[in-house]
């Protein structure tokens, strides 16, 4: 190959990736998203946990959605009693990642739901004023967007991969049942 398309090739596959970084960005550390959630004088003692196979799939037909990892971590939220858990939950949305914090009162029900990380374009991004609309649900197979969350026009597949997340959280909450006081 001579210089010049090689050259090129070279130029083509910086911008390909630079196009790629442009669209990824962390929003929010765990960290602060926590504090900010459950207030800056709660405590948090993180838990992992390792479900049987049977247990991996109840939270697959609970959820009704996809379930893969037997292993996961949560934290729980203390201050004189017990405030909430919060999951981690990463999910390819398009093409790219996205990253939620999903926090769950004691009672099963959504706390909040904030984007930590996100990487396909800003445009696909749930805004605020949907993720709060998530609090206050319970886990039910109509926890999808167009039933009983509305949908985003031009972000179809992040609803759904959020409400998914949420889903997930939810199930495993039902999972620990009165292990996690």
């Amino acid at each position: 190959m001579e210089r010049g398309p090689r050259l090129l090739v070279l130029s083509a596959w910086v911008v390909v990736f630079s196009g790629l970084a442009a669209n990824a960005r962390t929003i929010e550390s765990r960290d602060a998203a926590l504090a900010r959630i459950f207030g800056s004088g709660a405590r948090f003692e993180p838990r992992t946990v390792y479900l049987t196979s049977a247990q991996a799939d109840s939270v697959r037909r609970s959820a009704g959605a996809r379930f893969d990892t037997p292993r996961f971590t949560y934290w729980r939220a203390l201050g004189d009693s017990l405030l909430g858990l919060a999951f981690l939950e990463t999910a390819v949305v398009r093409t790219m990642p996205a990253t939620w914090l999903i926090a769950v009162t004691p009672a099963g029900t959504v706390r909040a739901v904030e984007v930590l990380a996100f990487h396909e374009p800003e445009d696909y991004l749930p805004r605020r004023r949907w993720l709060d609309r998530l609090a206050g649900k319970r886990l039910t197979k109509r926890l999808r967007p167009g039933d009983e969350v509305d949908g985003i026009t031009g972000a179809t597949l992040s609803s759904r991969a959020a409400c998914d997340a949420v889903r997930r959280c939810l199930a495993l909450r039902r999972i620990l049942g009165d292990s996690v006081r």
